[in-house]
């Protein structure tokens, strides 16, 4: 199917924005330029989104239009987008949702957290996600309403900022030092962040935590909006998850966050902690064939009668096949 998209310069003077972490296309040998630039595609979809025009997606990603349209015509050819030729507009494909599915299917630790997540929501009348680190963003793999009318709503797939968000600054006080410094040149270069603001919301971040033991954003991201945040980290999940609690301010002033909502938060994370702890996939054990084949019964008796013998030990206390 022809796709009408005219073929357009890029503006003169503008450079391709980076489809990896920190500049990597010039960096990372082992970095696929293309295959990187095809993800960022995909990435530019949102939650409730119409479909997207090349021109749409250009924009979201920095890429020139030339570049899109050989992009976007490519993964409908692979089934990761649909195009709808009546509108010159692209939506994500069946393939798409198939490796969406999968990785759902399999995220089995979300059985355990689940309920937990459900009572934490019912306490305190207001949204609660599970998230993780994607790129410079939060994103919610699990989600749970609790039974206010007027409160966040934010769903599977939603995006939260990481340096002014509760989830954002609990993952970023869990993260090592290193991994800090590297992110805040990330923000400083992709998203014109000033490196001592940046540095100002990680010291709070940690402080926060050791204060409280959780951390805390209130109308950081939002004006009317409070949270609290705690990472997690457990075996089945493979890596720093967070659990966060957020809401409007009149429902999670902050007395109550650090009263009420932040401590029933820990109890919850320690809930989770122990039921994964009980429940991970036990890792697989290869079997080992340096070690030479075991001798036969009679023949390791036999063995241990001698070495008994020599050592002045009798041969019936080293018979290992007592």
């Amino acid at each position: 199917m022809k796709r009408k998209d005219p073929q357009t310069r890029p503006t003169a003077g503008a450079p391709e924005a980076s489809s990896g972490r920190g500049g990597r296309e010039k960096t990372d040998r082992q970095f696929v330029n293309a295959l990187g630039r095809g993800l960022k595609v995909l990435r530019a979809f949102k939650p409730h989104d119409p479909p997207l025009s090349n021109l749409e997606l250009a924009k979201r990603t920095g890429l020139p239009r030339p570049t899109i349209s050989r992009l976007t015509y490519t993964l409908t050819e692979l089934g990761y987008l649909t195009y709808h030729e009546q509108f010159g507009c692209y939506e994500l494909g069946g393939g798409t949702l198939a490796l969406g599915h999968v990785a759902r299917a399999n995220f089995n630790a979300g059985r355990e957290i689940r309920p937990v997540m459900e009572r934490l929501a019912q306490f305190s009348g207001a949204n609660v996600g599970l998230g993780t680190r994607e790129r410079l963003n939060m994103v919610y793999v699990e989600a749970c309403q609790g039974p206010s009318l007027v409160g966040l709503r934010l769903d599977v797939g939603s995006h939260v900022p990481i340096i002014s968000s509760a989830m954002g600054r609990a993952y970023l006080a869990a993260i090592s030092e290193d991994e800090r410094t590297h992110l805040t040149k990330q923000l400083k270069k992709e998203r014109k962040a000033d490196e001592a603001a940046v540095q100002r919301e990680l010291d709070l971040a940690v402080k926060d935590l050791n204060a409280h033991g959780f951390c805390i954003s209130t109308g950081d991201w939002h004006r009317d909006i409070h949270g609290v945040a705690l990472s997690i980290t457990a075996p089945e999940l493979g890596g720093i998850f967070v659990i966060n609690c957020g809401g409007p301010a009149y429902l999670l002033p902050r007395n109550r966050l650090v009263a009420e909502i932040g401590p029933e938060l820990i109890n919850a994370v320690n809930e989770i902690k122990q039921a994964l702890g009980a429940t991970h996939r036990p890792k697989l054990v290869l079997e080992d064939h340096s070690e030479p084949p075991r001798l036969p019964k009679k023949a390791r008796v036999r063995a241990a009668g001698k070495a008994g013998a020599l050592s002045g030990i009798s041969g019936r206390r080293n018979d290992p096949a007592r």
